[in-house]
């Protein structure tokens, strides 16, 4: 619900910031200055949250022609969408955590007593119903372990 609102306030910045009539009173246009000015407008209305209120577009952006304020919208926008979505998935680290004693333990023997091959049919005993690229993670996981242990004398 809160990514829901938190958009509509971000569209509204950006749709606000495009659609604002350019003047150009002779000053030059710096569409550096705009961009930078439009994305902090952004971050701010991010985080607002639900209380952020439409912006206007930001003086920087003087000169600057709408269809360079549309594609910067397009691109900022595209930029938050794409970390929102990136820090939203599990990265390697909490999927590897997420694998049980078990799971690793029957990995690790499989490894050892077959020279590298690995039934999973056998393994949903252990590691549960885990997708395909979870358990191939895992598998890996384990296999470098076992590569860069130090054999005991």
């Amino acid at each position: 619900m809160r990514t829901r609102t938190t958009l509509t306030a971000v569209l509204l910045t950006l749709a606000a910031a495009a659609a604002g009539c350019s003047s150009n009173d002779g000053t030059q246009a710096d569409p550096a200055a705009c961009k930078s000015a439009m994305r902090k407008q952004l971050q701010d209305a991010i985080d607002a949250g639900a209380s952020a209120t439409p912006g206007t577009r930001p003086s920087q952006c003087d000169g600057v022609d709408t269809k360079t304020i549309q594609k910067y919208s397009g691109e900022l926008l595209a930029d938050q969408v794409g970390d929102a979505l990136n820090s939203a998935l599990p990265s390697a680290t909490d999927t590897a955590a997420s694998f049980s004693p078990e799971c690793r333990a029957w990995i690790k023997d499989e490894l050892l007593s077959t020279g590298g091959g690995i039934d999973a049919t056998e393994g949903y005993k252990y590691c549960g119903s885990l997708p395909e690229d979870e358990l191939n993670q895992a598998i890996e996981d384990v296999t470098n372990s076992l590569m860069s242990a130090t054999p005991t004398p």
